[in-house]
């Protein structure tokens, strides 16, 4: 008898956002992010797993391309993140993720917008 595993998908920014209330922004410029520290997205949390593989369809041909691409070493434009208690998700780029976890870089520029819980508990400057 087989049994399937269910992939669990990254996580949804609007379900992290609710543990920390009102949240302020700040617009901290492009960056070199940690890869690993990506965890979610906005809007497309239930097209991807955790390995930012798709849940529910094969790698398209814009996949293959961006993968190919950043495996020569092109220079794409920077993924758009929001940062949340040190973890990202994913605004645009969530091809550019794939294929960089694909290929095994560490860092990937991104245009990072953090999220800053206006709570004492979780305040961070």
């Amino acid at each position: 008898m087989l049994f399937f595993r269910k992939r669990k998908g990254v996580k949804s920014l609007e379900q992290e956002r609710a543990k920390y209330g009102t949240l302020n922004y700040r617009n901290m410029g492009v960056t070199a992010i940690e890869i690993d520290k990506i965890v979610g997205s906005v809007d497309r949390y239930k097209d991807f797993d955790q390995n930012f593989e798709w849940i529910h369809r094969r790698p398209d041909a814009r996949s293959r391309a961006i993968e190919q691409a950043m495996a020569r070493g092109e220079i794409l434009p920077p993924i758009e993140v929001f940062e949340l208690d040190n973890k990202y998700f994913v605004v645009d780029g969530h091809h550019r993720v794939r294929a960089a976890k694909r290929i095994g870089q560490e860092f990937l520029d991104a245009n990072v917008t953090k999220l800053i819980p206006t709570s004492g508990k979780y305040e961070t400057a």
